[in-house]
């Protein structure tokens, strides 16, 4: 059988060959998977539930890749997809594909999945409390809730990253002092990424707890979007010449961070003017 080249979508028995090759990341595959999003027809959904049956677990967890954005922008199959991927998050075993379908599911922001996710992230292996906190960052449930607070204090730190990530922003409409002070916690963590996750939640939600670390994150080096950006939604006083100092010694180059900078100044200046 001939396969599609780069930019020939091929017919979805041929897409699907694609995506069951090479690794995990293989972007030849995930290429194909796109176009099998994109697609989004009746056979597309029928021959990746199909895979969710195999013996293969890479060809189940590529199921799931597939289920969880069909139809890309404008979802279809809802209804059908999430059975789909309740049902192999129910009877699967091996943590790769639990990864996918706890993805998926996120993808969909399924709330019929949210006991079966609350008992994933209690897995012993991290890829699947990984697909646990994807699936649960998106649920509006006091449950998903304090799940993700659990998953904060993960030992491994992409859950640890995705749950803070989760708490900080995707949920940025609850606050609780449980929430609060697992942000809190965070702040104390090595990783910069999850410090500044904790830093921009707590800052989004007025915590004067916020304030000093942000302060800090001003005078820091590097100083990152994140402290920015804590330092925006604070909006405290004392950051303003700390910005500006920032900005004349020309610490970064980079053209994102310059951008997010000029703006938090110029909210500084129309506030204090």
């Amino acid at each position: 059988m001939s396969r599609p080249e780069h930019g020939d979508e091929g017919s979805t028995e041929e897409l699907i060959q694609v995506a069951l090759e090479g690794d995990e990341d293989d972007e030849r595959a995930w290429d194909a998977i796109r176009t099998l999003h994109c697609r989004g027809t009746r056979d597309v959904l029928d021959a990746a539930i199909q895979l969710l049956g195999t013996s293969s677990a890479k060809a189940r967890g590529r199921g799931a890749d597939i289920l969880g954005q069909l139809g890309a922008g404008n979802p279809v199959f809802s209804g059908e997809r999430g059975e789909a991927l309740l049902d192999l998050l129910r009877r699967e075993r091996e943590p790769l594909v639990l990864l996918s379908a706890g993805v998926a599911l996120g993808h969909m922001v399924e709330p019929r999945a949210l006991t079966e996710l609350i008992g994933l992230a209690n897995h012993p292996a991290a890829e699947a409390r990984y697909g646990a906190v994807h699936g649960l960052a998106v649920l509006d449930a006091p449950e998903a809730v304090e799940a993700l607070i659990q998953l904060s204090a993960d030992e491994d730190r992409d859950v640890r990253d995705w749950a803070t990530f989760g708490l900080g922003t995707l949920q940025e409409e609850i606050d609780t002092p449980r929430l609060r002070d697992a942000l809190a916690v965070r702040l104390g963590d090595e990783d910069p990424e999850i410090f500044g996750e904790a830093l921009v939640g707590l800052a989004a939600r007025k915590d004067p707890r916020a304030v000093g670390a942000v302060h800090a994150a001003l005078c820091g080096n590097p100083v990152t979007v994140y402290a920015l950006e804590a330092a925006a939604s604070l909006g405290d006083p004392s950051f303003y010449p700390l910005l500006l100092a920032i900005r004349d010694e020309g610490r970064s180059a980079d053209s994102y961070f310059l951008s997010v900078l000029g703006d938090v100044i110029s909210q500084f200046e129309q506030k204090l003017t």
